[in-house]
């Protein structure tokens, strides 16, 4: 499925989908502990964004091999990769702000002055993003 047709269907959901995130392989805490339920989508000059009920959201460059089916949300392959995210417990400010970056090194926001990056190591085994 293409990326805009994704955001159609999701956004038109009146349950959006929810679960557990996980990073070329790599899960955001604790396999299947963590709930992120999305609220919207958007597709604009090649970044997929999905935005998520406590603040967080994920870019997606260049989204391909999209799999949704109304429970889990794969996107197999992407250049790169952003959960953009606050630390827990803590007043969504800029300096809470925590960026996990999974690319190849060609992407680079530069718009980002204030918080903290990670820069991960994209893993081609695995899906760029699962929403399980």
């Amino acid at each position: 499925m293409e990326a805009d047709e994704a955001v159609k269907i999701i956004n038109n959901l009146d349950e959006k989908p929810g679960g557990t995130l996980r990073f070329y392989g790599e899960w955001f805490g604790r396999p299947y502990d963590n709930y992120h339920k999305i609220l919207e989508c958007s597709f604009n000059d090649g970044i997929l964004i999905i935005k998520f009920d406590a603040g967080e959201l994920i870019k997606i460059w260049n989204p391909n091999k999209i799999i949704f089916n109304h429970k889990e949300l794969t996107i197999k392959e992407s250049i790169c990769v952003e959960f953009i995210r606050y630390y827990y417990g803590k007043p969504q400010t800029s300096e809470n702000l925590i960026i996990d970056r999974y690319s190849n090194g060609e992407i680079s926001n530069t718009s980002i002055k204030v918080g903290k990056v990670n820069d991960k190591i994209i893993n081609r085994s695995y899906p760029a993003v699962e929403l399980l």
